[in-house]
């Protein structure tokens, strides 16, 4: 008979102490995105492409008046109960009528 497996995701509290208790090292190249605890790729040319439609994107929409600003995050700052990206930056959005 087949073993199941069943998954089980991890809030940001959780990772923080996976992190604190040495189960993963703070340049361990993973985040947790959904619960889930992820490997990152390296970053490359299909990433700095990203990066930079983005950007393009942003400075457009900025100039439109459709977003308020770019904050900087702190390493292990959350965004959501199940959401601890690796990524410095959050786009704050402003919706306009």
């Amino acid at each position: 008979m087949a073993a199941i497996l069943t998954k089980r995701r991890f809030t940001a509290d959780e990772y923080q102490r996976m992190v604190s208790a040495g189960i993963l090292r703070e340049d361990d190249r993973v985040e947790l995105i959904d619960g889930q605890v992820l490997v990152m790729h390296g970053i490359g040319p299909r990433h700095n492409a990203c990066v930079a439609h983005a950007t393009r994107v942003l400075l457009v929409a900025r100039a439109r008046g459709v977003y308020r600003s770019v904050e900087q995050l702190r390493r292990g700052q959350t965004l959501a109960p199940k959401l601890l990206p690796t990524c410095s930056t959050a786009v704050a959005v402003l919706l306009t009528e």
